[in-house]
């Protein structure tokens, strides 16, 4: 079984989820592809364009870590994920789970010629479950309490259980 990871455009980092997925990066399969149709489908600013597409250093960082990276500008993402596929005889495509829902659809919506894997992602410090969970034991909904939560939960700007300063925040 050949395991590839395909890294999207806002997931350009080391301990991303799909990466850390894999016991042996030596000779992984890394698949990074910049769409056209796709930036054209949906409005981007620019500048956001410079965050969302992989950065060259990137590329170079993941072959320094002994991955077999393939870096790819093309119309979809379909065509250069399946020629991928068969150049490198991959049987399970591992993908961080998109933070864009229309993207998460894409990815679903795929016909690729092996498993797809989503992993979930790790970008925030509450997962989904988590973040959709807390509410259920909560009266009311306010956006400080959930501040206040995380706070306790992760001892940020806490001594002990008390907020740093003895304030949970300086609003008013």
């Amino acid at each position: 079984m050949t395991v590839g990871v395909w890294i999207l455009g806002d997931q350009l980092w080391q301990n991303q989820a799909a990466l850390n997925r894999t016991d042996d990066k030596s000779s992984l399969p890394v698949i990074l592809i910049e769409s056209w149709q796709h930036v054209q489908q949906r409005r981007y600013h620019r500048q956001k364009l410079v965050l969302i597409w992989p950065a060259e250093h990137f590329p170079e960082e993941l072959r320094g870590g002994g991955c077999q990276v393939t870096y790819t500008t093309s119309g979809d993402f379909e065509a250069p994920l399946k020629a991928w596929i068969q150049a490198h005889k991959i049987t399970e495509v591992r993908v961080m789970a998109p933070n864009d829902r229309p993207f998460l659809q894409l990815v679903q919506n795929l016909q690729l010629p092996c498993q797809t894997t989503l992993i979930p992602n790790n970008q925030f410090l509450w997962t989904e479950t988590e973040f959709k969970d807390w509410p259920s034991s909560r009266k009311r909904l306010l956006m400080d309490d959930f501040y206040r939560a995380s706070r306790q939960r992760f001892q940020v700007l806490m001594d002990g259980n008390k907020p740093v300063g003895d304030q949970w925040n300086f609003d008013k």
